[in-house]
């Protein structure tokens, strides 16, 4: 019976903490799995924390009742048509609402978007705490706002990386795979992976802001991931920050 009491039990909570804390004000997030969702409204609801960030999930967005019923507590949300159904007549695309919101809100996704429209379009996604966020590349002859500048992104990771979270030597024995407790922490394994691929793949035109960056982040993934043994689970597939962190350093 001891096993079971989860009186103390912060992860999930701690994990909605975590995916909050970096976001600007009055973010837009669009998220896209249970964990996320329900987390961050619990905390916004019941402990009154980070009111200001609009949480819509993608899944619901697709409902035929969201947008008539849900719509009017998403102050300044345009939704273009009925419901976030690319294929239907009455439906939009993530393209469609992003045009539509863009400039007026930041915004971000959790675990991607359910359709790639936008990224067709001119928008790319970039790390960015435990989410990405849909921005335009910088264009010198064409500014406009919200572009990103790869080489500040770099200058600044520091000020918005996942940092390490309560939950990061948590026990795969007593929360194996499966659990919530687990994917809170692939979740946060997993957003330092974007960062470091990110950090990695600008590096040729960014030598001297993105490699540092580089270094910090897989050192920080490294660090994180190695306070347990290997598990025998997905998280083992984190190995790779090892070799990241390598070229990281050999590039430099």
């Amino acid at each position: 019976l001891g096993g079971m009491m989860q009186g103390g039990n912060r992860v999930v909570f701690d994990f909605g903490l975590e995916v909050m804390k970096g976001l600007p004000p009055h973010a837009l997030f669009l998220s896209m799995t249970d964990l996320v969702t329900n987390t961050l409204r619990y905390a916004q609801a019941c402990h009154h924390h980070r009111q200001d960030i609009l949480v819509l999930d993608q899944n619901l967005m697709s409902a035929d009742w969201f947008v008539p019923k849900q719509a009017r507590n998403m102050p300044g949300v345009s939704f273009p048509r009925a419901l976030y159904w690319p294929s239907r007549d009455d439906g939009f695309d993530m393209r469609e609402f992003v045009d539509s919101n863009y400039g007026k809100f930041r915004i971000f996704t959790f675990s991607g978007t359910k359709d790639p429209s936008h990224l067709k379009t001119g928008y790319v996604s970039i790390p960015f705490g435990y989410a990405e966020e849909i921005v335009r590349p910088m264009d010198e002859a064409n500014l406009s706002p919200w572009q990103v500048n790869a080489s500040l992104w770099a200058e600044s990771v520091a000020s918005h990386m996942p940092r390490t979270p309560p939950f990061v030597a948590l026990s795969v024995e007593k929360y194996p795979e499966g659990t919530w407790e687990y994917k809170a922490l692939d979740e946060y394994l997993t957003a330092l992976s974007r960062y470091g691929e990110y950090a990695f793949s600008i590096a040729a035109a960014y030598p001297r802001t993105a490699l540092p960056a580089c270094v910090a982040i897989y050192g920080q993934a490294v660090a994180d991931w190695g306070v347990r043994a290997r598990c025998g689970c997905s998280l083992d597939g984190h190995a790779a920050f090892l070799k990241g962190l390598g070229l990281c350093h050999y590039k430099m």
